[in-house]
């Protein structure tokens, strides 16, 4: 039979232990709606033959064992649009999505997708879906799916058509047919035009992931148990030939394309609807299991980097076809292939979800369309933040009313369990009811019935996820990635003589001014002194224990901030002249122009120094200096870099020239009467 999968979707995100839940009561509201409804059509299942529309991963396993040959079915999915991020979910933010069926000639299933209906008719009964838009199949039991709003298609003869196919996060998507399984054996891949290339059958087993020898690289523990099933792994990684056949343009690669993971992904599910097979992304058990096996069939290991589907952990997930926490989260993921390591094939390494350098190995499950828990690639898009408010004391994407909060993301550290902020300047800050206010859209800023002020600089990444660091850093303040969730309804506190943003801003004091960020005035434009480290020092993050071999050292001059990356060598990564505005807000530019942008935040005794990138290859990325004298000693993978002063008057960094190397930053524009 064939499936069909239907992505991106759109959808509120929320957590994935909330998502799990949704899930699986959506199954089970599935499984009895099929009960009720197959008897009343088996008599159709002879002359219909309906691909399975996209559901969730849950859902969708829940329902194909029950459907049969040829059987029509319908699932009923109440997620209203559930997701997380940089995933999108079915039906629209805050929509409910319902799949139908008749089983009578020339009847008509009537869906609402979030926003309008759709309604679909067939001479042999049908399905359809919409988001947004109107939607009529016409025709032997053909299936329509519907995009944005105001789209219109049509189908007949048992085919799949969509209306406004859409991607990053538009109701609708692409419609993936998978209508041609693997055989169980090595095979040449010979769909994408111009190209082919050979796919190595593992049937699976059983072993222990992680290192079992001596030495052994960092956060390779072994696991001993864990199941892959059957799969199929390319013999090599992805070329720029195959690249540029799939993707259609240009690679940036050298030798192989250069790519982040969202475009992996990308790649993947484009790959799959070229060719009907449900390509992905290698997790890291059958990555390791491949390598520890059948090393002898497969090329280019031990020659590059690959990306691993599994978010970043410092210890393996075992049991069987393991994918890791935070499954599809927007985090930080997994190199595997890892160089310059005691071991290759067990080495692990992190790397930045928007960091471009990692090569792609891609799979195909055999029996099942993607392991359990695995979110489909053509679901999977970058998150979009949307247009940027207006300069205001209090940004609305805050805003959470009494029946949501913000809460610790996929990643962080320190103290931030529960915020709760409403429109009018009232806040909840860790059971501590107060005020809130914010400074030109990046820093929050709660003010507690008593005591300090907390200040947090603020990356959002979407409406629903964003990045914080503070002062206090993890331990008497926060740092790393928070999300927007529902939550049970909390009435609004009553405040003692509530204040304006502008007059909270005030009381604060000159560091939470309102500036205009479009054009900053030559007066707010200072150079903050506690970042200028002196003669023979530098602020300095050792990798050692986070998962990486590459350590960063940046030196502060009043004439010129350098900040480089090493491993082996040295890469420049910020370079030239520097200002900073309200003792937070960081920006390098170089001779030839290259800006470079960063909020940042000092803890009380200097002993730290946090930033949050804006670069492309790592929006949101948070990291933690320390003050290091040139004589003290250094990580071995550094080299010779990290002991020495960076140089100065050195040419542009490489990421100057590169896709995502620039700085993401949008600032807020002024209000009608200005930025005052």
């Amino acid at each position: 039979m064939k499936r069909a999968l239907l992505s991106p979707f759109d959808g509120e995100r929320r957590s994935p232990a909330s998502k799990l839940r949704n899930r699986r009561a959506a199954a089970r509201r599935a499984l009895e709606l099929i009960r009720v409804v197959a008897e009343g059509i088996r008599v159709a299942q002879q002359s219909w033959r309906i691909p399975v529309m996209s559901l969730p991963s849950v859902l969708k396993r829940s329902c194909l064992p029950l459907l049969g040959a040829g059987l029509l079915f319908a699932c009923s999915s109440e997620d209203s649009g559930s997701s997380e991020s940089g995933r999108t979910a079915a039906g629209g933010t805050g929509g409910t999505i319902s799949v139908g069926g008749t089983a009578e000639s020339g009847g008509t299933t009537e869906t609402t997708g979030g926003i309008a209906e759709s309604t679909g008719a067939t001479s042999g009964g049908g399905v359809a879906t919409g988001g947004g838009g109107t939607i009529t199949g016409t025709g032997g039991g053909g299936v329509a799916t519907g995009g944005v709003t105001g789209g219109t298609t049509e189908t007949g003869g048992g085919g799949v058509a969509t209306g406004g196919a859409a991607t990053g996060g538009s109701t609708g998507g692409t419609v993936v047919m998978l209508d041609n399984p693997a055989p169980p054996e090595t095979f040449t891949e010979d769909q994408v035009p111009g190209v082919s290339f050979d796919m190595v059958y593992v049937p699976g087993g059983t072993f222990t992931l992680g290192c079992e020898g001596s030495p052994c690289p960092d956060d390779t523990t072994p696991v001993p148990g864990v199941t892959v099933s059957s799969y199929h792994i390319a013999k090599n990684e992805v070329t720029a030939e195959l690249w540029n056949a799939v993707m259609g343009g240009e690679s940036s690669g050298f030798g192989g394309p250069r790519m982040n993971w969202y475009q992996a992904m990308e790649y993947a599910c484009k790959l799959s609807q070229m060719t009907g097979r449900a390509y992905r992304m290698m997790t890291e058990a059958e990555f390791e299991y491949a390598a520890k096996n059948h090393l002898s069939s497969l090329e280019d290991i031990g020659s590059g980097e690959e990306w691993a589907y599994n978010s970043w952990n410092k210890t393996h997930s075992g049991g069987t076809d393991p994918v890791g926490p935070d499954s599809g989260a927007h985090m930080q993921k997994t190199r595997r292939d890892a160089q310059n390591t005691v071991d290759n094939i067990t080495a692990r390494l992190i790397r930045s979800i928007d960091g471009q350098g990692p090569q792609l190995r891609p799979v195909i499950s055999a029996g099942v369309d993607f392991p359990p828990e695995y979110v489909p690639p053509c679901e999977l898009t970058p998150p979009d933040i949307g247009e940027e408010p207006v300069n205001s004391y209090r940004d609305p994407r805050w805003v959470t009313g009494s029946d949501a909060h913000w809460v610790k993301g996929a990643s962080g550290f320190g103290q931030f369990d529960d915020l709760r902020v409403w429109e009018d300047g009232t806040a909840r800050l860790n059971n501590t009811d107060g005020q809130w206010f914010t400074s030109n859209n990046i820093v929050f800023v709660f003010v507690p019935s008593s005591g300090a002020i907390k200040k947090y600089p603020y990356i959002f990444l979407d409406p629903t996820q964003g990045s914080l660091i503070s002062e206090g850093g993890f331990m008497n303040g926060y740092m790393g990635r928070i999300v927007k969730e529902s939550a049970d309804n909390y009435p609004k506190p009553t405040i003692s003589g509530p204040k304006s943003g502008a007059e909270l801003a005030m009381e604060a004091g000159d560091d939470f001014k309102m500036v205009d960020m479009e054009n900053i005035p030559e007066s707010a434009k200072e150079q903050d002194p506690r970042l200028i480290d002196g003669p023979g020092q530098c602020w300095f993050q050792d990798n050692t224990n986070a998962g990486g071999l590459h350590h960063y050292r940046k030196d502060v001059d009043p004439d010129e901030f350098r900040f480089t990356v090493n491993q082996g060598q040295m890469v420049m990564l910020a370079n030239g002249e520097w200002f900073t505005v309200n003792n937070t807000f960081l920006r390098i530019t170089h001779s030839t122009g290259y800006t470079t942008d960063y909020l940042y935040a000092v803890s009380p005794d200097g002993s730290y120094f946090y930033h949050d990138s804006y670069q492309g290859y790592e929006r949101a990325d948070f990291r933690m200096f320390q003050p290091k004298s040139n004589s003290e000693s250094f990580p071995e993978s550094c080299g010779s870099h990290c002991s020495s002063e960076i140089p100065k008057g050195e040419p542009a960094p490489f990421n100057a020239n590169t896709e995502n190397g620039h700085s993401t930053f949008v600032p807020a524009p002024c209000p009608a009467d200005g930025c005052k």
